[in-house]
């Protein structure tokens, strides 16, 4: 193990095999791969079966737990497989390693039209099966979604985008951010919706699919899930995808078309949102993270 290292070349994995090993002391350790880009937890792939996560910090330690807490509730109304934890303990998760390989843009993009538009059926549909669970009543309240989704939220991120973005833009740039912030802000109705059990982070890397098949296997990585505006999801979507590929979701999902105004909001923020992160936290990777993505976006 001493000559195994993670990609960042900071830390040997010997290190990280103790910690493995202190969570699972029966398990025979043949390979690590190890992901800490995660803003919340680092990630230990074992033996190309098992998932162990650590929370980076005891205060994410609690973001596991509710996320525990998320797919315990979940799983019995989705077609989808999503992580099934098999240990859990504070500030680590251990669940069996789901099938599939990301869904890229670019392997959306080489799809025919009929296979596209079933790949497009199947995430509606997964979408919908989520956001129709039933909230109320339960014995332990659902946390809220970490991700923005209020009208405070955003007219927060606004000052914080003008004190630290403002000084890198040119003048036709701020004139884009003004408008696209003053039409959501200024709209009372803008963020009435009634709030839904999300995801939140539907990043391209926590949606599994099979090509072989054209299927979708799993969704992965709950930790921004909890209740919030679905349309937020669909912006997520539309930021990696396109338009035109979410809105053929809505043969598996009625009413998204209610959902698109929001939807084109929460998509045209998230590059501004990863330029924040990268000025608050001095990790240039962040400047990039969007790049990749699709630019049709329907007004």
């Amino acid at each position: 193990m001493d000559s195994l290292y993670n990609r960042r070349m900071d830390e040997p994995l010997t290190a990280w095999a103790q910690k493995v090993q202190a969570v699972l002391p029966d398990l025979k350790i043949e390979s690590l791969e190890l992901n800490q880009e995660g803003l919340i937890n680092d990630v230990v792939i074992v033996n190309r079966r098992l998932v162990v996560r650590f929370s980076k910090t005891e205060a994410y330690a609690e973001v596991l737990d509710n996320e525990a807490r998320i797919l315990e509730l979940i799983r019995p109304f989705l077609h989808l497989s999503v992580p099934e934890p098999v240990v859990k303990a504070a500030g680590v998760m251990v669940y069996p390693l789901l099938e599939g390989q990301p869904l890229l843009f670019e392997e959306v993009l080489e799809l025919d039209s009929p296979s596209r538009a079933e790949l497009a059926a199947q995430l509606g549909a997964f979408l919908h099966d989520l956001h129709s669970i039933a909230t109320a009543g339960l014995a332990m309240p659902l946390p809220r979604t970490r991700a923005r989704t209020t009208r405070q939220e955003w007219a927060d991120f606004k000052s914080q985008v003008q004190e630290k973005i403002y000084p890198l833009l040119q003048p036709h740039q701020v004139h884009w951010i003004e408008r696209f912030f003053t039409a959501a802000l200024e709209d009372p109705e803008f963020f009435g919706y009634t709030p839904s059990l999300i995801h939140g982070d539907l990043a391209p890397y926590h949606i599994l699919w099979s090509p072989a098949e054209m299927r979708l296997c799993g969704v992965i990585d709950f930790g921004m899930a909890g209740l919030g505006d679905p349309a937020a999801d669909f912006g997520i979507l539309i930021s990696l995808y396109g338009e035109r590929f979410v809105t053929q979701m809505g043969a598996a999902y009625p009413g998204l078309e209610n959902l698109l105004h929001r939807a084109r909001f929460y998509a045209q923020s998230i590059e501004l949102e990863w330029v924040y992160r990268g000025l608050e936290s001095g990790e240039n990777f962040w400047f990039t993270a969007h790049l990749g993505g699709a630019r049709d976006i329907r007004q």
